[in-house]
């Protein structure tokens, strides 16, 4: 059984879960209850890497890549906008060496430095997408 501690000031203190992937809202209510300094909960923030059920379908269908600025290292980099669902095909085709691709194949998603996603001529806009002949998807629109 799994217990909160209430906070004298905010109470459950609850916060919205957010994709790491996408950061959109995943309709998840995390109550939060007393934090360290007994500090309020933020309104949104992202708590796991479990996908959203849109970016868990994207996963079954590509891999997600999401542009960062150049020499941003680790798990989270600082994310310049570039977010896009190439196919399988374009990670074996354009990623050296092949266990940098597999990992990536695994992982279903990557952080491309900036010069690299300029590099694949990846889109930033949702015209540029469209101009390759992407799909930009809008809220609550299906695959």
């Amino acid at each position: 059984m799994t217990s909160i501690r209430i906070s004298e000031k905010h109470g459950v203190n609850p916060s919205l879960s957010q994709c790491f992937f996408c950061m959109g809202d995943k309709n998840e209510l995390m109550l939060l209850g007393r934090l360290p300094g007994d500090v309020e909960a933020p309104r949104k923030a992202v708590y796991n890497h479990e996908p959203c059920d849109q970016c868990a379908k994207m996963m079954t269908m590509g891999v997600i890549l999401i542009s960062a600025r150049d020499g941003e290292q680790g798990n989270n980099p600082y994310r310049t906008g570039g977010w896009v669902v190439v196919k399988d095909e374009f990670i074996t085709r354009n990623v050296t060496p092949p266990e940098h691709a597999e990992r990536i194949l695994k992982a279903r998603m990557a952080f491309l430095p900036d010069a690299v996603w300029d590099a694949l001529g990846l889109p930033r806009t949702e015209a540029e997408t469209e101009q390759l002949g992407g799909r930009v998807l809008k809220p609550g629109e299906s695959l």
